[in-house]
């Protein structure tokens, strides 16, 4: 049945031009899109190829990216257009033995350009520097078992953290899983840590346990609908406040944003925008010593008093925990 579609003439030219356009406004999904359209159409060629690339990127789908311009330097198109792009992937992903090997091959096939045969010899020497002193220091990285049970002052996990950010996620990943799943564990640590495995793209499921929410997390999981929550929020203290009191909205946004990274990836229940944007409402206007009476809040915000008051509480009781004790 497949064989016998007949696309409508000048499909692929309109598809292609929908695809420069949302590329100039910023449109990766839908570029990519369109771009996986051409493919699945077999119209597609090196320069969309490297568009998709270059849209996985912008995605954060580092991984996916590899793949697909990994094809595209080796696959039928033989891409050196492609080979730049393909290395930066691999050294964002921190994958010095690919690096190693792919040079290597891309050398004895001639396919790297004399201009940038110093480039590539660089890349390759650091490849070989960073895969001696790995096998050099696998037995002496950073011990985060301190961390696991919170048995030490946040400013102390945050000079572990900072260690962590500085090596390969990779060698102490059985540390790292324990942390995650620990109920015990202060969630902005685990939420600096799940940062630092989105930075460096680490390929792997991890069981996590924090405010009182379970998941299975890797790189990969979408985070929109916490961006969205968040964006809402903001959104709704912009409008109540910003115009009027511009100091006192950049006190609620700057408390609010710290206490939903304690919550990333999740969102707090229960997971009404209203009753948080009036909770950090009525926080910033304690800040400032103004009384705030029930029938404001149910006028401004629509909502009953009581959950707001919920929601107050946990926010005060992450701070005597010492949740927003970053210096």
């Amino acid at each position: 049945m497949d064989d016998n579609i007949v696309f409508f003439p000048k499909l692929k030219d309109r598809i292609i031009n929908l695809g420069k356009k949302a590329l100039e406004e910023k449109n990766f999904s839908k570029a990519l899109m369109l771009c996986n359209q051409l493919k699945e159409m077999n119209e597609h060629n090196s320069q969309t190829e490297l568009a998709a690339v270059a849209c996985l990127l912008e995605g954060n789908r580092a991984r996916e990216a590899k793949e697909r311009c990994e094809y595209l330097v080796f696959g039928p198109f033989e891409s050196d257009e492609a080979i730049e792009v393909y290395i930066s992937i691999l050294f964002q992903l921190k994958e010095y033995e690919e690096i190693q090997k792919n040079i290597k091959r891309l050398l004895a096939q001639k396919r790297i350009d004399e201009n940038q045969l110093n480039k590539f010899q660089a890349m390759l020497s650091l490849s070989n520097k960073v895969i001696s002193d790995r096998e050099g220091i696998k037995g002496e990285v950073v011990n985060l078992h301190k961390i696991v049970g919170n048995s030490v002052p946040i400013d102390k996990q945050l000079e572990l953290i900072n260690e962590l950010r500085g090596i390969d996620c990779n060698l102490v990943i059985d540390q790292i899983s324990e942390i995650l799943k620990s109920p015990k564990a202060n969630p902005l640590i685990q939420s600096f840590i799940l940062f630092i495995l989105q930075e460096q793209s680490i390929e792997k499921d991890f069981e996590l346990n924090k405010v009182n929410q379970r998941m299975i997390w890797n790189t990969s999981v979408s985070v929109e609908e916490h961006k969205n929550f968040v964006d809402a929020i903001l959104k709704k203290l912009s409008d109540v406040l910003e115009s009027e009191d511009p100091s006192a909205f950049e006190i609620a946004k700057t408390h609010f944003q710290h206490f939903m990274t304690i919550y990333f990836p999740f969102i707090p229940m229960p997971a009404d925008r209203n009753i948080w944007a009036a909770c950090f409402y009525c926080i910033v206007q304690q800040f400032f010593d103004r009384s705030v009476d029930e029938e404001e809040i149910k006028d401004i915000f629509n909502v009953e008093y009581f959950p707001v008051k919920s929601a107050i509480a946990l926010v005060k009781r992450f701070e005597d925990e010492g949740y927003f004790n970053i210096k």
